[in-house]
């Protein structure tokens, strides 16, 4: 294994989308690894309360990601030593609705985060966040997927988060700014949205458990096969990434290891209190659909010394207590 020398302690962070699902738990990670840090979130909307009550170290930026002065006065602001950039439209099926909200926050948003910081504070780390949807049209046998497969996206999302990639490295080769690309793999936990499929397994399940719904979840495609990480550990390699990875570089964030969305259901239903039966919604499924993705992750394994640690089966059944009690304090 080759492990970069770890940098300095930061001791300015900015993140941006903290008041995210994936921006909420990295915040609260920060704390623990960098306890004398100054930890500046950005975000564009109220700040919810309870995020707010979780992070009281967390001293919060209002801004438009994809309006230039609004980033240009949020790094002068927070002068950050590292910046992790996780604002985004990060729901595939809410970017077939709306393509160009997901072009202008994803690839715009990233493109003005990218020319305040060249000009505000260009030797800040980035590290940008992307996702394995980027890959596209990977056929099976092109699992588990390397970071050097050609990127053929096939969703609005996936699109404008590929060109977040390539505007990344374009500023790392063109003015030197040390940006570390991540393509990050599906991801789950306790306060995702239930817009994705796990966290929307979870709350039908909480509902009918509570005598709130049929004994039914209703499904999509359960066939294909993605690779899913606990959210502490997707933080967790995110941090590591910040410290070791190599700047220009690209590095796959997953469990390495894909399973069939109907394989999760039918775990998630053992840990159900009652039987419930499985019914597919036309509605819920996306207009085209890639039978596999599955990370390598050997490059981020050896640039650095993270590996997941997080039971899968633990953070399911963490995921579904946390909609029990949702659900428990819902009219």
């Amino acid at each position: 294994m080759s492990i970069s020398v770890d940098k300095a302690a930061p001791s300015r962070i900015l993140i941006t989308g903290v008041t995210g699902f994936v921006g909420g738990y990295l915040a609260e990670r920060c704390r623990v690894w960098y306890p004398q840090a100054k930890v500046f979130g950005l975000y564009n909307r109220k700040v919810p309360q309870q995020v707010s009550a979780a992070m009281e170290h967390i001293i919060f930026l209002r801004a438009d990601i994809t309006q230039a002065e609004d980033m240009h006065q949020a790094l002068a602001r927070s002068r950050p030593d590292v910046i992790f950039h996780l604002a985004a439209q990060s729901s595939v099926s809410a970017s077939w609705s709306d393509p160009v909200q997901a072009l202008q926050v994803n690839a715009l948003g990233t493109l003005r985060l990218l020319e305040a910081a060249r000009l505000e504070h260009p030797t800040a780390r980035l590290v940008l966040v992307g996702s394995g949807e980027q890959y596209g049209a990977i056929q099976p046998h092109e699992n588990p997927i390397h970071e050097e497969i050609r990127l053929r996206p096939i969703n609005p999302y996936a699109v404008s988060k590929a060109m977040q990639d390539l505007y990344g490295y374009q500023y790392f080769v063109s003015y030197g700014l040390p940006t570390v690309r991540v393509r990050s793999f599906n991801h789950f936990g306790p306060r995702q949205s239930d817009a994705f499929v796990l966290a929307g397994f979870a709350r039908q399940i909480a509902l009918i458990e509570a005598g709130k719904a049929e004994p039914v979840v209703m499904v999509g495609n359960l066939q294909a096969k993605r690779d899913f990480l606990p959210v502490e550990d997707v933080v967790t390699a995110y941090l590591t990434l910040a410290e070791q990875g190599q700047p220009g570089e690209v590095y796959n964030v997953g469990s390495g290891h894909a399973r069939s969305i109907g394989e999760i259901l039918d775990l998630l239903l053992t840990f159900a209190k009652m039987p419930i039966r499985i019914r597919e919604d036309p509605a819920r499924m996306r207009p085209v659909d890639i039978a596999i993705l599955e990370a390598d992750i050997s490059r981020i394994q050896a640039h650095t010394d993270w590996e997941p640690t997080v039971s899968f089966e633990f953070a399911l059944k963490e995921m579904l207590d946390y909609w029990r009690a949702v659900v428990a304090t819902t009219v």
